[in-house]
């Protein structure tokens, strides 16, 4: 069995980088040859804060898998997930006058909309486009109508943009070290690809990250990605809501959920109050655990009604949108989360992530399936170009 040569994918985040070496034989069948994860640092929000930190950590853990597989690498794809994600839905036509509709109509319009966001949006680069959905003469169609005769033609694209800055940062810690960039992808689409490619979704659903201090909401309709919005809050508000109301300070709130098992203590009891352990620095009150719970699951009641139910930004887009697939894994205390999200009277229908490190490879594992075989929405990958694989061998050899 002939393999290709193996391929390096990075997810670069706040939480760890996760190094991924794979390769396929001629019939695309995936072989995973090594996995290494190292803790994150020079990254806040999905942004490089630090270059030099960045560059080294990747510098070094290149060198050790290079040693182990005895293969030298000049290029890797990247999953990058920055807070600000900017998303541009917009649509083009064509009346064909009883014509037919020409390959060459569908590449006029999106690249004649592509020229107009460029000049819009010059200080940001369209990361993922994709033709999320077209129609011919009212009727909406799965694929593309080329060769189809018609009146009017319609195409709907969503453009995924990102900051300038963030992407030079991202590069320039990479050529410091001479790996060139094959291919940058957001972690949301990845994430959306494994989701979709496992058949956990068909086609439409949110990703709703719940962080401590942020919120990331992501949409996908019709297998592409729409819509992201960032939210600079987090379940820290439940914490300052327990404060408030219990009297209890932050750091014994914390202890507290993440030491309390809810769902197991009100299914035998619901007058059962707080152990005195727990209040190591404030007064001893008595505080009901059903207390604690009522707390929680107002405010993250609250939380989806704002980012979700009433999101005057999500008014058009989210019709016919009924999952929400949930991430808690980076939240310690997730599971007494997952229980109240459980009990709760919600119209969409909620699913949870619950391995944190199989949480982890999603992203990756849907990377590399849009590496290999790309994406049946996605119009233009975008890709870099290589630098020299002498720069790279010449520069390591002489560190």
């Amino acid at each position: 069995m002939i393999h290709n040569k193996p391929n390096l994918i990075i997810d670069l985040n706040d939480e760890f980088f996760l190094f991924t070496v794979f390769s396929s034989n001629q019939d695309k069948k995936l072989e995973i040859i090594k996995k290494k994860i190292i803790k994150s640092s020079g990254i806040k929000n999905g942004k490089i804060i630090d270059q030099n930190l960045v560059s080294n950590l990747i510098k070094n853990t290149i060198n050790e898998i290079e040693d182990e597989i005895n293969f030298f690498f000049s290029s890797t794809s990247i999953i990058i997930n920055p807070a600000d994600i900017k998303c541009l839905n917009i649509s083009g036509y064509k009346k064909l006058n009883g014509s037919q509709v020409l390959n060459e109509d569908i590449t006029f319009i999106l690249n004649d909309i592509k020229n107009i966001v460029n000049a819009n949006e010059n200080k940001s680069s369209v990361i993922h486009l994709f033709n999320s959905s077209f129609s011919l003469d009212s009727d909406n169609l799965e694929n593309l109508p080329i060769g189809l005769f018609g009146e009017f033609y319609n195409q709907n694209m969503s453009f995924v943009l990102l900051e300038n800055n963030i992407l030079k940062n991202f590069k320039m810690a990479l050529n410091e070290i001479n790996i060139s960039i094959d291919k940058i992808i957001l972690k949301p689409f990845a994430e959306a690809v494994h989701l979709i490619f496992n058949n956990k979704y068909k086609n439409n659903f949110f990703i709703f990250e719940l962080k401590k201090n942020q919120i990331q909401l992501s949409l996908f309709k019709n297998k592409s990605f729409i819509y992201s919005e960032n939210f600079n809050f987090g379940l820290n508000l439940i914490i300052k809501d327990i404060s408030k109301l219990c009297s209890l300070k932050e750091e014994e709130i914390e202890l507290l959920l993440n030491e309390l098992n809810l769902k197991e203590i009100l299914s035998t009891d619901n007058e059962s109050i707080v152990d005195k352990k727990y209040f190591s620095i404030s007064p001893y009150r008595k505080i009901k655990h059903k207390l604690i719970f009522e707390i929680i699951s107002a405010r993250i009641d609250e939380l989806i009604d704002i980012c979700i139910n009433k999101n005057s930004n999500l008014r058009f887009l989210k019709k016919d949108i009924v999952n929400i697939y949930l991430k808690l894994n980076s939240v310690k205390y997730f599971k007494n989360i997952q229980f109240i999200l459980e009990n709760g009277n919600y119209a969409l229908a909620l699913d949870f992530s619950h391995n944190y490190l199989d949480e982890a490879y999603k992203g990756t594992e849907g990377g590399i399936e849009l590496i290999l075989n790309g994406w049946e929405k996605e119009a233009i990958p975008v890709t870099q170009i290589k630098k020299s694989m002498i720069s790279r061998f010449f520069s390591k050899l002489f560190a």
